[in-house]
């Protein structure tokens, strides 16, 4: 074994006697490792694999009861009303509720201060007082207004006066107009909708308005003719009109489709302008052109050196959580200087946070900052690679942190400006750990750390990484601080580059302060233990309200051989998984939250 400065006898010795040698091949202690890893690798798949949906379809009204006047093939189903004082009339089949009305029917309940329900045509008509709102409960979803007219058997009303309070991504969709509430069949039928029956129903909205500001004169809405909402699924504007208070801004070319699934909008029209010392200034946008079960994205970036970047890709539902991508890319590729087609596909399958991925790739360009003196810059083929990741899961024992995996297997192949590597295939999972804990008002614990085992069929390779990073979020008066230490340590190496990992050992620190209402400055920088420097600083002037923030950002970046940025970018709160436009520099703080965990709380 070769000699390494600066390790101890004791380093060393446990290197020889757990590692082993090459030249001798692998010792028991790794023999017993990939067993273990194996066994749990297996015992991963199988869980996964009964974990599959049955397929089967559950309707909205699913709840069992009787009424002899059931539409055709539901099971009956029992209305019941109640308030201060109910009337019937028999000859009539009429019912007058006043007083704190209440109509439950089904999965459906109506609240109003009178509720008339007619029991030959199966119609509601309800109206509050003066001042206050008639609620439609259904799916988990609340929608409001000032007055309603309701087919029970249908599933189908007008709500007039509506200021819906819709949930959205880590947020709050609030809608006010004109809206029509209609089952998801029957909105299929008509052609607002595409696919099978989703057990939910569909919101239309004429001449309506939308935001995820909570205040009377929102800092921004979007104004459309029509807007189909999908409870708990998406939101779809044609041509709406965007408004910043009360000024106009300009008309969106293509719908505005928010996923609220996937917490994201995005095929939304988002601009953005940034500079590059590199490729001089840029700016450009992306779009999509949608429809219910897939969407067609564009976008594009001119910069002033290197000239115009563009995508295209589109996305398509297949149904039962089935959905392909496939895109092309012509973008700049600093390492040979020159512009390069990219193109990839992915078949995807989504189900109750399980996640898989069979991904192509040719040509992707990976440029990773492997520590304060090595940068990585090069292309990679994926041919392909699959991946499965777990839901994040709460740790059994303490119940203080949460748990997912995220198995990955394929066969790559990779170049740089000075080699070409062979195709070769490896596989290994990488375990993840995330806890807080409150340590009093205003400050909180929390630990984001990983394992992660590779496994590769060249040289009998395999890689080790553990790495993580604790730290305290706190404040101090008006100053919001951030302090964190990052330790990486890795054992075994890899026959490529891209994704080999070095020992690293940094210091974070982070502060954010007013400037005024609303305004904020904050500068985050590193410090790099084993090197000891400072390897990168950021700046950030910030316009944060309620529902959305401005950022113009620089980034200064003191590593060998990288650049300097500077971006301006904005963002919805309620949507924090919203993909950067394309070609935009996006800011990977260490301190935040991971995106998709449960209860994540937007910094």
């Amino acid at each position: 074994m070769e000699e390494i400065s600066g390790v101890t006898s004791v380093e060393k010795f446990m290197c020889k006697n757990f590692y082993g040698n090459p030249s001798t091949g692998r010792p028991f202690w790794e023999i017993l490792r990939f067993t273990v890893f194996t066994i749990f690798f297996t015992i991963f798949f199988i869980i996964f694999f009964f974990s599959l949906p049955s397929f089967e379809h559950f309707s909205f009204m699913g709840t069992k009861a009787f009424l002899p006047s059931c539409a055709f093939g539901e099971e009956p189903r029992n209305v019941t009303l109640d308030a201060e004082r109910v009337s019937y009339d028999d000859a009539s089949g009429k019912a007058s509720a006043q007083g704190n009305a209440v109509l439950t029917y089904g999965g459906t309940t109506i609240r109003a201060e009178r509720i008339d329900y007619d029991a030959v045509s199966q119609r509601v008509k309800a109206s509050p007082l003066p001042g206050e709102t008639v609620v439609l409960q259904g799916m988990g979803n609340t929608v409001t207004g000032e007055g309603l007219e309701y087919d029970l058997d249908s599933g189908e009303g007008v709500l007039t006066g509506a200021r819906s309070n819709l949930p959205a991504g880590e947020g709050t969709l609030y809608v006010t107009g004109e809206i029509q509430v209609l089952p998801y069949d029957l909105a299929a039928e008509r052609g607002l909708v595409g696919g099978k029956a989703q057990g939910s129903f569909v919101v239309e909205g004429k001449d309506v308005s939308i935001t995820t500001c909570a205040l009377d004169h929102p800092h921004y809405r979007i104004e459309a003719k029509s807007i189909v909402f999908v409870p708990g699924r998406r939101v779809v504007a044609k041509k709406p009109r965007l408004y910043l208070g009360d000024t106009f801004i300009f008309t969106y070319p293509l719908d505005y489709i928010v996923q609220i699934d996937r917490k994201a909008m995005r095929h939304s029209l988002m601009p953005h302008i940034q500079n590059s010392e590199e490729k001089g200034t840029g700016a450009g946008f992306s779009g999509a052109f949608g429809w219910d079960t897939g969407s067609l994205g564009l976008g594009m970036t001119y910069w002033s050196e290197t000239g115009l970047e563009w995508m295209a890709e589109i996305e398509q539902g297949l149904g039962g959580g089935f959905s392909v991508e496939a895109g092309v890319q012509h973008s700049w590729d600093k390492a040979w200087r020159e512009k390069k087609y990219r193109p990839r596909a992915s078949l995807l399958y989504e189900h109750k946070g399980w996640q898989a991925d069979l991904r192509w790739s040719r040509d992707e360009y990976i440029e990773d900052r492997k520590d304060s003196l090595h940068e990585y810059r090069g292309r990679l083929d994926r041919k392909p690679e699959f991946s499965v990741l777990t839901p994040w899961m709460k740790e059994p024992v303490l119940g203080l942190s949460q748990l997912r995996l995220n198995a990955i297997g394929g066969s790559y192949r990779e170049t740089t400006p000075d080699f070409a590597n062979d195709t070769i295939t490896r596989y290994g999972a990488v375990l993840q750990s995330y806890a807080e804990v409150p340590l009093g008002k205003g400050a909180e614990f929390f630990l984001n750390s990983r394992y992660g085992a590779w496994f590769y069929d060249k040289d009998n390779s395999d890689q080790e990484i553990a790495e993580g990073l604790v730290g305290l979020r706190y404040l101090l008066g008006a100053l919001e601080m951030a302090s964190g230490y990052e330790h990486r340590r890795v054992w075994g190496e890899s026959p490529m580059l891209w994704d080999a990992f070095r020992d690293a050992e940094r210091l974070h620190q982070k502060i954010r302060f007013p400037l005024g209402q609303e305004i904020f400055f904050a500068l985050r920088g590193s410090y790099d233990l084993n090197e000891s420097m400072v390897d990168e600083v950021h700046y950030a002037l910030q316009w944060i309200s309620d529902c959305m923030k401005w950022e113009l950002l620089y980034h200064d970046e003191r590593t060998s051989d990288a650049e300097d940025k500077i971006s301006l970018s904005v963002s919805i709160l309620a949507f924090p998984n919203t993909p950067a436009s394309f070609g935009e520099y996006k800011d990977a703080d260490p301190f935040d939250r991971p995106r998709d965990l449960p209860g994540r709380r937007v910094p």
